[in-house]
């Protein structure tokens, strides 16, 4: 999705390896997203294996501190977590900004289970469904 936040070259494609080799990531959307009332940024859009799943903070650290380890010290990003909403996962693909994708099979499944209709199963857990960590 082009836009003005866009990463320069050296630092996407720092960026795109970094994230490649994050463990437990399916595959990643990096798109500029403008929230009226708000400045535009950029958010990059992770959808993890369901098996990292059982911590999401367990799951998205290690994209995090990727993310910022890579980025230089005046830019960020917003990571967001599409597993949990996989609704948002029709609007990012229909946005044709997806910008890695270590498990292309993972990213498969997820795009049949959006056209079937099917929201996705809930990862097992041990605790409660509505406990938030």
């Amino acid at each position: 999705m082009p836009g003005r936040l866009q990463l320069d070259r050296e630092t996407g494609e720092k960026l795109r390896e970094a994230l490649s080799g994050c463990r437990d990531l399916a595959f990643a959307h990096l798109a500029e997203v403008e929230v009226p009332g708000h400045e535009p940024t950029l958010v990059l859009f992770a959808w993890m294996e369901a098996p990292a799943l059982r911590s999401v903070r367990r799951a998205l650290d290690p994209v995090c501190r990727t993310v910022a380890g890579v980025l230089p010290e005046d830019r960020f990003l917003d990571v967001v977590l599409l597993n949990p909403a996989p609704d948002l996962l029709r609007a990012v693909e229909s946005a044709g900004c997806l910008f890695v994708e270590p498990n292309p099979e993972e990213r498969s499944q997820a795009l049949r289970a959006l056209e079937a209709g099917d929201p996705g199963e809930a990862p097992p857990s041990d605790r409660p469904w509505w406990w938030p960590f």
